[in-house]
């Protein structure tokens, strides 16, 4: 009888662990289909699960990028005319995978199309879509030292509008306020535009309720502040200009918008359908272009010695690796260069690379300056380029934390030498979200 206990007693005690055993495989199990699954998803933007979590390009939906209109840049079509078709003809993926994957576009044009493409979001009712497109355009108002402040102040209002459209009065007041900031404190305004940016805040300010701003929105544009009048700021940075290129790279870019403008046509007649032998003549053209032109990249950054010449061959390079990066991801919304998919993560890192060496050039330009005053301005204009390249995803992997100590930094130090400018850049903590801001010096 104790015999049989003992052996009944092990018996549930097998049968336990046992059960314990096949739960743990199950659970081995699952958990491998989930990595292979993350994996796979992964695959499709380049072959590693980080480049799905890069904000803000994870906002793209690739499935929804129309590849025909998309293939028009790669044929040879201004980018911002491939935007405005897109957003005209209701493909507003196509027109985001643009905006936020080409570094070319200035700030007026990057604003302009961010605040069309929120308007064709909300049509569409994608709020959340919408939404980010304010965010980018009030980000843009806010970051680019390029932008006057008539334009900037226009741009926090219709995104406060479009904010209270979309039934978000937070973030609208956010950017009213900016917009507010802008007509009380900016020396670079006319009378009128103070008076017409205060007139169009109090119409505003009482839709949100906001009685007190919306009384002193009306008071500023009957009393606008007596402040002098300065020259708008001229921007200390060079732009960059076109880089001649040698006939062989030329040929190749010739050959690359050909390719694409062919296979552009073929999906237009096919209804979204292309042989495998005109996308393989475009991946062809795209690796000849890519053997041609980043070998002279490289050779004419090693052998030039004027800074404002490094920094135009520095930008050009920044413009192709955006393109191959592009293409690594599938934004174009199709598999051209199966071989940059599974190459993204380099080719990522070799964007970022880029990058350093653009705003460490600029640096070296910023210390031969004539004058401190002139330093602190540019070396500010600087960091504000370099922190809006990193916030619209087009700089991947920027030093976030870094870049914006050094910039509040030197929006303190402005404050001190040159407090006649009146506004700075500040940050603000809105719904859990730390947002850039501008700010007076009190």
């Amino acid at each position: 009888m104790t015999q049989t206990k003992f052996k009944k007693s092990y018996l549930g005690l097998f049968l336990i662990v046992g059960t314990l055993i096949t739960l743990f495989l199950i659970l081995l199990t699952a958990m491998a289909i989930f990595i292979l699954t993350r994996r796979s998803n992964a695959a499709e933007f380049g072959g590693q699960s980080l480049l799905t979590d890069t904000a803000p390009l994870k906002m793209i939906e690739v499935k929804q990028v129309d590849p025909a209109l998309a293939l028009a840049s790669l044929g040879g079509v201004p980018e911002a005319e491939v935007i405005t078709e897109a957003i005209n003809k209701e493909r507003p993926e196509t027109a985001l995978a643009a905006l936020l994957f080409q570094p070319t576009l200035n700030d007026k044009e990057s604003v302009g199309n961010f605040l069309l493409l929120a308007s064709a979001y909300q049509v569409d009712e994608q709020k959340e879509k919408a939404i980010f497109s304010y965010q980018m355009a009030g980000t843009i108002a806010t970051l680019s030292p390029n932008l006057p402040d008539t334009a900037r102040a226009d741009i926090f209002l219709q995104t406060g509008e479009g904010l209270i459209d979309l039934a978000e009065p937070t973030l609208a007041k956010f950017y009213l306020d900016q917009a507010l900031l802008v007509a009380a404190r900016s020396p670079f305004l006319q009378a009128a535009h103070r008076r017409s940016i205060l007139e169009r805040l109090q119409k505003n300010y009482i839709i949100l309720e906001e009685r007190n701003l919306a009384r002193k929105s009306l008071d500023l544009s009957a009393n606008p502040p007596a402040l002098a009048l300065l020259p708008e700021a001229v921007t200390h940075l060079p732009q960059g200009v076109p880089v001649p290129l040698p006939e062989p790279v030329q040929a190749a870019e010739t050959n690359r918008w050909l390719r694409a403008q062919e296979l552009a046509a073929l999906l237009v007649e096919r209804g979204g359908h292309a042989p495998p032998s005109a996308i393989t003549a475009l991946q062809e053209a795209l690796l000849a272009e890519d053997n041609q032109k980043l070998p002279f990249y490289d050779t004419e950054l090693a052998a030039e010695t004027q800074v404002s010449k490094k920094i135009g061959l520095t930008l050009a390079k920044i413009e192709w690796l955006a393109i191959k990066y592009r293409i690594a991801r599938r934004t174009y919304g199709l598999s051209i260069v199966p071989a940059w998919e599974n190459q993204a993560e380099q080719i990522r890192a070799d964007l970022t690379k880029t990058y350093e060496t653009l705003f460490a050039l600029y640096a070296d330009y910023i210390v031969a300056l004539p004058e401190a005053s002139q330093i602190d301005r540019a070396t500010e204009e600087r960091l504000r380029d370099e922190v809006l390249a990193g916030e619209l995803g087009r700089y991947p992997n920027y030093p976030e934390e870094q870049r914006k100590k050094q910039l509040l930094d030197t929006s303190t130090k402005l404050m001190t030498t040159q407090p006649e400018l009146n506004i700075f850049i500040g940050v603000k903590t809105v719904s859990n979200q730390e947002l850039y801001t501008l700010q007076a010096a009190e």
